[in-house]
């Protein structure tokens, strides 16, 4: 026994065999499932055996582990799927009937009939169907998990084990050789010097009722681990019904790959998408916001001017392409571009030509001139000292100048936004008596895209004829903020490329302004570091968390639209993507099936179940997942693991969050 004991202390696959939490035989089993007939008495004493929870199957005898046949040295896993019947269970129905169909009281008394010792003991067996998750096995000294079986005996008496404590702990963070390698060169790949320490997300749970299981005297509460590596430029699901849990998960994982940056040494960014204002905001129920915890790291943005948050919208004067291109989104989601005028301007060209070209330069000088004339005169409010300059021939100052009857601002000094329109104007109606003249000979001075320009201004095409003109830019104004200086888009991506925690507050604003520029910023993350990626350089490690991934990425949505190429291709370009929903069923199924982590809470419809079920062994908890409302009882099925584990997800803690924090720039070391 002495000998057994060493043993069992050093062989891997010994050390899951506890021979105290025996809880019967397997009686049939094939590669799929395994019957297994159990007892009361036995169940008792391993504290139950809750639906969905983890057994042992083995031939192996722990008292004389040396002599076991070659063959037998395995342990199958196994999952308890249900009950099943046992041949006599039928026979035994009836007994049970007859018995308390001749009980006279609720409890009993001595005079009364008891069953006999034989038939309570047959009483007390019955049956479990478990499913065949893999087998354990040990190569090279080392535990290895293959996730069918090889073989089968049916004549073979396998003993059933639940596991506890250190056994299902090394169960339920399995990760293989192989995985473990490629977790160490993933690392590297993100810059990391080593592959970051598993964290933990939480402790098993098999039920919505543990009593037995986790709260017992005996009981031992299992840490569930994940790794870090497995969430960088992976794709991860969060679903589950509102007030689940989903948010705690998404806080939890972006502490988590902010400790995994602060202690690697390496720069990762995340961008939060926050559609209820709950991460950028501090509430009573998560007492604290990130950005409280991650004060120094966090910036946050919002759609309207708000005290610690950066403006979100767009300078449509100092932003030139960024703002028209959301003009021409605008008109064209309008249906406004149906008359000739329209389409010219929808086809204007703001572009920078090359200064040396001076033709060309200068003509493109009026055009923005113009341009901004027409924000002005259409209602966008102009920053503070606005000037309008470019350059103008005498002559044509000249005829601008006769026309307005005095003299105007000279454009090559400058002059306002109010004299601009004034020298537009009348520059429109020389125009229109003489074409006014180019310093190029045989060309005329207002070219077509300018007067499509100066007609849209003067709201006149032609001598007299009237057309809407700067009116129907008034839909885009509700995009534009004077208050910004530089690309929302490009200041959020400088942001992430420094390691910054970059929330957007959704909460507020229009809804339709808030899409379009959550697409725009998504759109310029995604472009820019497939740019790097492109051009031979490193991207930046970003991950992307999203709520209400439905309405982004749904499953109607085209593959080449933006949310859903990010979702499916931005992982080769260092961009993680981390979405939140409880419509399973509406989001687009390629990016469901290319997801590689999973954390699943309650789902309250069998369309769902029945979506979901179709990826890994989610299945086997589709009654729990309906049943179940628990927050924080989740199923995590993670890229490292190999099978799917029930857990209650830790809080997340924002108080020990700071103190790590604090720590960690009391040493120096952020």
């Amino acid at each position: 026994m002495l000998n057994a004991n060493r043993i069992l202390s050093s062989d891997p696959l010994a050390k899951l065999i506890q021979p105290e939490n025996f809880i019967g035989w397997s009686y049939s089993i094939d590669y799929e499932y395994a019957l297994i007939m159990t007892n009361d008495l036995w169940k008792a004493k391993a504290l139950g055996v809750p639906h969905n929870c983890f057994l042992l199957a083995t031939s192996i005898d722990p008292n004389n582990f040396g002599q076991t046949p070659e063959e037998d040295k395995e342990i199958i896993l196994l999952r308890v799927l249900g009950s099943t019947k046992l041949p006599q269970d039928d026979d035994l129905v009836r007994t049970k009937i007859d018995f308390f169909q001749q009980r006279t009281s609720v409890f009993g008394n001595d005079t009364e009939r008891e069953i006999d010792d034989i038939t309570r003991n047959q009483l007390q067996f019955g049956g479990l169907q478990c499913r065949v998750l893999g087998t354990f096995y040990t190569l090279e000294g080392e535990l290895w998990l293959g996730s069918d079986i090889e073989s089968f005996a049916t004549a073979s008496k396998l003993n059933i084990y639940r596991p506890h404590g250190e056994a299902l702990n090394t169960i339920v963070n399995y990760i293989d050789p192989i995985r473990k390698k490629d977790a160490r060169e993933a690392a590297q790949l993100i810059g990391l010097s080593g592959e970051p320490e598993p964290f933990q997300i939480g402790t098993i749970r098999y039920t919505s009722t543990d009593r037995m299981h986790r709260r017992s005297q005996n009981a031992e509460k299992v840490p569930v681990f994940v790794q870090p590596s497995d969430f960088l430029a992976r794709r991860t699901a969060v679903l589950g019904m509102t007030r689940t849990g989903k948010s705690n998960m998404i806080k939890q994982m972006v502490s988590v790959v902010k400790r995994v940056a602060d202690h690697g040494g390496i720069k990762i960014g995340q961008i939060i998408y926050d559609i209820n204002g709950e991460y950028a905001n501090a509430n009573q129920q998560d007492r604290g916001a990130l950005a409280d915890i991650y004060s120094s790291d966090t910036v946050r943005y919002r759609m309207m001017e708000t005290a610690g948050f950066e403006e979100l919208r767009t300078n449509f004067y100092e932003q030139l392409n960024e703002g028209f291109g959301i003009i021409q989104r605008e008109l064209e989601s309008a249906n406004r571009v149906t008359t000739d005028y329209v389409r010219a301007f929808v086809n204007l060209s703001l572009d920078k030509p090359d200064e040396q070209e001076q033709g060309e330069f200068y003509r493109w000088q009026r055009i923005v001139a113009a341009y901004k004339t027409l924000l002005y005169v259409a209602g966008f409010e102009p920053p503070s000292g606005v000037r309008i300059q470019f350059r103008v021939n005498q002559q044509v100052q000249g005829l601008v100048n006769a026309q307005a009857s005095g003299s105007l601002a000279d454009p090559n000094n400058g002059m306002s936004l109010e004299q601009s329109k004034q020298w537009f104007t009348a520059a429109r109606a020389a125009n229109l008596d003489t074409p006014l003249p180019s310093s190029t000979r045989g060309n005329n001075w207002v070219d077509d895209s300018l007067q499509n320009l100066l007609d849209m201004i003067t709201q006149k095409r032609g001598a007299n004829s009237y057309i809407s003109g700067y009116r129907i830019l008034g839909d885009s104004i509700r995009y534009h903020s004077p208050r910004r200086t530089q690309d929302v888009a490009q200041e959020i991506y400088n942001h992430l490329i420094q390691g910054k925690i970059v929330i957007l507050d959704l909460s507020v604003g229009d809804a339709r302004i808030r899409e379009k520029v959550s697409t725009q910023i998504a759109s310029k993350i995604f472009q820019n570091s497939m740019s790097h990626f492109v051009s031979g350089q490193t991207p930046p490690n970003i991950v992307v968390y999203i709520e209400e991934a439905h309405n982004l990425i749904g499953k109607g949505m085209d593959l080449t639209e933006t949310w859903p190429r990010l979702a499916k291709e931005g992982a080769k370009y260092r961009i993680s993507l981390v979405y939140a929903t409880q419509e399973v069923t509406s989001m687009h199924p390629n990016i469901l099936a290319n997801t590689e982590n999973w954390f699943i809470t309650h789902l309250n419809n069998l369309r769902e179940i029945k979506e979901l079920a179709q990826f890994y062994d989610f299945d086997d908890f589709s009654e729990s997942l309906i049943r179940a409302q628990d927050v924080g009882f989740a199923r995590v099925k993670t890229l490292s693991g190999p099978f799917v584990v029930p857990v209650q997800i830790d809080k997340f803690d924002p108080e020990a969050e700071k103190q790590r924090v604090h720590d960690l720039i009391k040493n120096g070391k952020e």
